[in-house]
């Protein structure tokens, strides 16, 4: 029997071709005049800026351009220094995973000032425990051009910590954006390389959610349908980049399964991901994508007849095994543009052991449907090494 509840839920989702053309009365509805908007180079160098500032015209007040990949501290800092030199009331991010982190931290840093890490889930402790953020009274517009992080409608922020090589972790529900703008022109220009590995990280979080000890009614039908539209969609916009209706699929896949996992929860493969990730700047679906299948072999087998809703958003046969599930997800990761082995990504095998004692203390393995010890942990990685 199940128990719980749907605690989080996006706060404004505009979706469609074009929606960005929504901005100025978006920004009117939250009471905004002034906007900093928040990129890395990649979208300040292309079209997808230009669209945002012809969309909010005199609005937009400055760009700040320098986000790169994770989300270093020293970056955010930067960027939230300038908005209170321009007096900004308004933060567009447009982006990843890292651009609309980044505007969540300066939201962070303007509600906490100096005292920034002290805000952090304490990421050794294995526990949630944080202290509540101040509000940070500013209106925050992301614009995602990736299908993966689903950030724009969570209350979580990872900024990484370069001088520690590791990633702050951040939960609170002020720090979920006041509106998500869904617009498939926006995704287009994202390479076949980085739709790759953005759709993973949603599979993996739609996936991992279905086993998790979390799992419920609401959470399960947001993922299970996240997991049939990446499943049709994911390989069409590598095939067809410019197939607006497929891009649109991925990005709600993406936010379905955003709300989903954040309500049931994830657990070793995004776990692994946090260790990953801030030790060596690899994005997360890519590590996603090689860790996913050995989970499902180890984990789908533990929940019993739920993992049917895996089969069955996969397209594999009722009463299959877990390995035909896993075998079917290896099967379509084998055909999109990413690296298949941990140590085609610069990890050595003797580092493998010192990556599974760290994720052992991550939060999220707390959500596993049945405990994993280190050396279960180790297998997968051997596994996908």
């Amino acid at each position: 029997m199940y128990a719980g509840v749907m605690e989080y839920w996006p706060k404004r989702v505009s979706f469609g071709t074009g929606s960005v053309r929504l901005l100025p009365s978006l920004m009117m509805e939250f009471g905004a005049r002034r906007a900093l908007v928040v990129c890395g180079r990649t979208v300040a160098d292309g079209e997808m800026l230009t669209r945002v500032t012809a969309a909010l015209g005199e609005r937009c007040v400055e760009v700040y351009d320098g986000v790169t990949a994770h989300t270093p501290v020293e970056k955010v800092q930067e960027a939230a220094y300038r908005l209170e030199a321009i007096e900004a009331d308004a933060i567009i991010s447009i982006g990843g995973g890292s651009a609309i982190d980044a505007g969540k931290g300066i939201a962070l840093t303007r509600a906490a000032g100096d005292g920034l890490r002290s805000f952090a889930i304490d990421f050794g402790a294995r526990s949630m425990a944080r202290p509540a953020l101040p509000d940070p009274d500013i209106c925050h517009i992301a614009i995602p051009t990736t299908a993966g992080s689903a950030s724009d409608v969570m209350p979580t922020a990872a900024i990484r910590d370069p001088a520690t090589g590791t990633k702050l972790l951040f939960w609170d529900d002020r720090l979920v954006p006041n509106a998500t703008v869904l617009d498939p022109e926006m995704a287009v220009f994202a390479g076949p390389e980085l739709t790759a590995s953005a759709g993973m990280t949603a599979m993996a979080r739609a996936i991992e959610c279905l086993y998790s000890a979390d799992r419920q009614p609401l959470s399960t039908g947001l993922a299970v349908h996240a997991i049939r539209l990446l499943r049709r969609a994911l390989p069409r916009v590598i095939e067809v980049p410019s197939d607006l209706s497929a891009r649109a699929d991925c990005q709600m896949a993406c936010l379905m399964s955003g709300t989903a996992a954040i309500n049931s929860m994830v657990s070793v493969v995004h776990a692994i991901g946090h260790i990953i990730g801030g030790r060596y700047v690899l994005q997360h679906g890519i590590s996603h994508a090689m860790l996913l299948a050995p989970a499902m072999r180890r984990l789908l087998p533990t929940i019993g007849a739920d993992q049917e809703f895996v089969h069955e958003a996969l397209g594999v046969a009722p009463g299959a095994s877990a390995a035909d599930a896993a075998g079917r997800l290896a099967a379509m990761v084998a055909e999109l543009p990413l690296p298949r082995r941990l140590r085609e990504v610069g990890i050595h095998r003797h580092e493998l052991s010192d990556i599974a004692a760290a994720t052992m203390s991550d939060y999220m393995m707390a959500n596993l449907p049945e405990p994993m010890t280190e050396p279960d942990v180790l297998a997968l990685l051997d596994e996908a090494f």
